[in-house]
């Protein structure tokens, strides 16, 4: 939790700060440049923090030597995602957006690096070093922010800010690394080998799902400008924290189903159904708050001049909604070793996302790009969907629980439809009477076995 609150205020919050500190092509120029930093980071990384939170706890190498014939890969990695990004910025970009995508690249390989180091360390149950350095660099970025503001000083120091954040982490991590464990400087071609033919399942997967679901901000700075990639990037941080739900999910689920995992078992498809009503409730909860009360949330947060955020309130809640409804599918693909469908579904994804931005983002902009992703979104869910039923033969819905969410999703689109105005009362009384509506949903047997799953702490 520590860890999670630190990466919540690094993430996000410090971002939310930005927008309202920041004029919106300061703040689109900085979204701009995090989000080039997100697609090279990924890059560079290729899945082999997944790879070692897998190979290390199963002791299939000697530590020192995996981590050394790794971190050599990592650097043929980290150049080719250098010469990539350099080309990319020095074809489609000049002034301020190339500058601080040069920033951004040297920030991207320093984040791949401790991405890779922090897996180590959770990989030999040292959860302590990641929540420190994740803390650490949330109290750099406090620190920038501050001196930014009572300096009043330019977007670039800000960049400069985070790219030292990070750097020290790294320099950190390597020091506490080497203390604890040591490394071998020994070229083991076993190693290579095991990596190169291992290592592209975890990589696509990574690099398809953070493309997907970043490459449209590229896109919005590259043909709307700064100032709609600004307004873009506000509202999807909202969001964003929302989502983070879904980590907490996949986070608990994933070893919780895993170890009750049986093929066509009665019993566990029983409780997979029970536990995919509870998500689907609290996904359907975050659509009718963001939706009744995002106006409030805008000012509040960014002020009135994000208020254009309000056009993609509604695609981006949808978004919302569906990235929640897919965390059972997603969870049983991984436990029931069908990784490489979760592959072709989020390439799937990646091909209509990249077509429909490239087609719609230069006549209709950011609103153009958040409609892009509720239809990719959409599609990522009937996929995550159909695999589900594949392998399980049930769809893990119940006939109530379709119901309230049809009703649901048609009050809100009724909302807009008819322009209907609510103050923040009138949202409030809408919200508990919706709360309310949940009381027939579950039946009191189902209300016991989620207490007790709780009070158990899904042991």
């Amino acid at each position: 939790m520590a860890t999670f609150s630190s990466r919540m205020i690094s993430g996000s919050v410090v971002y939310i700060v930005l927008a309202r500190l920041l004029d919106l092509e300061g703040f689109g120029l900085l979204s701009f440049g995090v989000t080039f930093a997100g697609l090279l980071a990924v890059m560079a990384e290729f899945g082999y923090s997944l790879m070692s939170q897998r190979d290390i706890p199963q002791n299939r190498f000697d530590l020192n030597r995996y981590v050394f014939n790794t971190l050599l890969q990592k650097v043929v990695l980290s150049v080719l995602a250098i010469i990539g990004g350099f080309i990319y910025l020095n074809m489609l970009f000049t002034g301020p957006n190339f500058k601080i995508g040069l920033i951004f690249i040297a920030n991207a390989i320093v984040t791949s690096n401790n991405m890779y180091l922090f897996s180590v360390f959770r990989a030999k149950n040292k959860f302590k070093v990641e929540t420190v350095f994740s803390l650490l660099y949330a109290v750099v970025l406090v620190v920038v922010i501050v001196v930014f503001y009572a300096l009043d000083l330019s977007v670039y120091f800000i960049a400069y800010g985070l790219l030292f954040g990070r750097f020290l982490q790294m320099v950190l991590l390597v020091f506490i690394y080497l203390r604890i464990f040591s490394i071998s400087f020994e070229i083991d071609k076993t190693i290579q080998r095991y990596l190169l033919k291992h290592s592209f399942s975890f990589g696509a997967h990574y690099i398809i799902g953070v493309f997907y679901f970043t490459i449209d901000n590229q896109l919005i700075a590259l043909y709307a400008g700064n100032d709609a990639l600004a307004i873009y990037q506000a509202f999807f941080k909202v969001v964003l924290i929302l989502l983070s739900v879904n980590d907490l999910l996949n986070n608990v689920l994933i070893p919780y189903l895993s170890a009750r995992f049986k093929l066509n078992d009665k019993t566990f498809v029983k409780t997979a159904t029970l536990l995919n009503k509870v998500i689907m409730v609290l996904g359907l909860a975050m659509f009718v708050f963001i939706n009744l009360f995002a106006e409030p949330i805008i000012l509040f947060l960014y002020s009135e001049k994000y208020i254009a955020a309000m056009a993609i309130v509604l695609p981006l809640s949808f978004v919302l909604l569906f990235r929640i409804f897919t965390s059972m599918y997603s969870v049983l693909l991984t436990i029931s070793d069908h990784q490489n469908d979760r592959v072709i579904i989020v390439f799937a994804s990646l091909v209509v996302n990249v077509t429909l931005n490239y087609l719609v983002i230069p006549t209709y902009g950011f609103v153009g790009a958040a409609f892009v992703s509720l239809i990719t979104h959409l599609i990522l869910a009937g996929l995550y969907f159909l695999f589900g039923y594949k392998y399980l033969k049930s769809f893990l819905v119940s006939r109530n629980i379709v119901v309230i969410s049809v009703i649901t999703v048609v009050l809100i689109l009724a909302l807009y439809f008819f322009e209907l105005k609510w103050n923040l009362w009138q949202a409030i009384v809408a919200m508990l009477l919706w709360m309310l509506s949940l009381v027939f949903i579950f039946t009191k047997k189902q209300r016991q076995e989620v207490t007790q799953l709780l009070s158990d702490g899904f042991a």
